[in-house]
């Protein structure tokens, strides 16, 4: 198995981030609400079932950037894992683990 991102022509892979701190940000007013078509995309994009939001047991999730620096660490021991039962799955994974962590460009702390 390939990664989606790998496996599409415009490199987009299986899942994208909304940066709910910056949504936060966003927020403006006296009940700290959004731009009405702020809101009104959000509103959208769940109604279509396009946003997971990670609250509930069944769709709980933890998201690593390549370029925060335990990443590669996490990598390495998913793509160890993952050997036993798909090679090239493993594979993909040791190619971002080779791009993570100390060995990305801009490497930083998780915030």
């Amino acid at each position: 198995m390939k990664l989606d991102r790998n496996l599409n022509v415009n490199g987009m892979g299986k899942y994208a981030l909304l940066k709910l701190r910056r949504l936060e940000e966003m927020r403006s007013g006296t009940f700290g609400d959004l731009h009405p078509s702020v809101a009104g995309a959000i509103k959208l994009l769940e109604s279509a079932g396009l946003i997971d939001w990670g609250d509930t047991p069944e769709t709980e999730f933890f998201v690593m950037r390549l370029k925060d620096m335990f990443s590669q660490a996490g990598l390495v021991g998913y793509g160890a894992a993952a050997s036993s039962v798909d090679h090239e799955y493993a594979e993909e994974i040791e190619g971002l683990a080779k791009r993570a962590g100390p060995s990305h460009p801009n490497c930083k702390r998780p915030d």
